[in-house]
């Protein structure tokens, strides 16, 4: 979805509306805030196969 919207992008901004390039833009830049935030999450959440650091028998 993101990249279709990119690839518009130009012919949004040369219709000379400003409240349809206002709102595309807004619903761009959040389709890319939500995709930017799924990808810390996966980062931050640790693989479901690895215990955890206090689950572990000590050495």
């Amino acid at each position: 979805m993101v990249a279709a919207m990119v690839v518009l992008t130009p012919t949004v901004i040369r219709t000379q509306s400003a409240s349809w390039t206002i709102g595309w833009s807004a619903i761009l830049l959040g389709a890319v805030a939500v995709l930017l935030l799924l990808v810390l999450a996966e980062r931050l959440t640790p693989p479901p196969d690895r215990p955890e650091p206090r689950d572990l028998p000590e050495a």
